[in-house]
């Protein structure tokens, strides 16, 4: 796989990369929902997001912009995209579950039991990598690092010939990757937090 002039997220970056994806997701529709009842929302937000870090570099990938951290980006092979309790134990990402308040708990459970079967559904006949979160800082939002990010790993798509398949909570987010060649699967309101999601595809360039 290429990660041509990308920064590979390490162990000691993991506090880091959490602080900007944090940062890039302040004020995001469905984490803001998720997390509305939390007794501690920073706290909940950083469990969350160390969660998906560790779990991509363990079983897929975790890269940033530069060792600045602009931008950080985790995508796993489509086959090990569910956060299964085998695989957090695995990448030592389990314990972090405890920063999350029983609400949340709820939440995030409404989401996935709802996420998770769309996507099987969606993606059932596809060889596909699953963008799990990719994000930039707000100081540095509009600079193209996130732009960056996200050629990268269409590039190893197209090489490997995998679709490439995310989930988002915006429209502006979805102009965004409509400009870089996806499209709209299938748009949802997500059950019990009541809010919109897109699920978007993006097909492998031809060879």
């Amino acid at each position: 796989m290429r990660i041509d002039n990308l920064y590979k997220i390490t162990r000691n970056d993991v506090e880091n990369a959490v602080a900007t994806l944090k940062d890039a997701f302040h004020d995001d529709p469905v984490w803001s929902a998720v997390f509305r009842d939390d007794p501690n929302t920073d706290k909940a937000l950083s469990g969350v997001f160390t969660m998906s870090v560790l779990h991509g570099m363990k079983f897929g990938k975790a890269y940033a912009t530069s060792e600045r951290l602009e931008g950080v980006a985790v995508w796993v092979p489509g086959e090990k995209s569910s956060m299964g309790l085998l695989r957090l134990i695995s990448s030592g990402a389990v314990s972090y579950g405890r920063h999350i308040g029983g609400p949340s708990v709820k939440n995030l459970s409404a989401l996935s039991k709802q996420l998770e079967p769309d996507r099987k559904r969606l993606m059932s006949d596809k060889s596909y990598t699953y963008l799990t979160i990719i994000g930039v800082g707000s100081d540095n939002q509009g600079k193209g690092y996130g732009s960056v990010l996200l050629n990268k790993i269409k590039e190893d798509c197209d090489e490997t010939q995998r679709y490439l398949y995310l989930e988002t909570e915006s429209e502006e987010s979805v102009r965004f990757y409509e400009r870089h060649g996806f499209h709209t699967e299938q748009k949802i309101i997500v059950k019990h937090i009541d809010v919109p999601m897109w699920q978007m595809i993006r097909p492998p360039a031809a060879r």
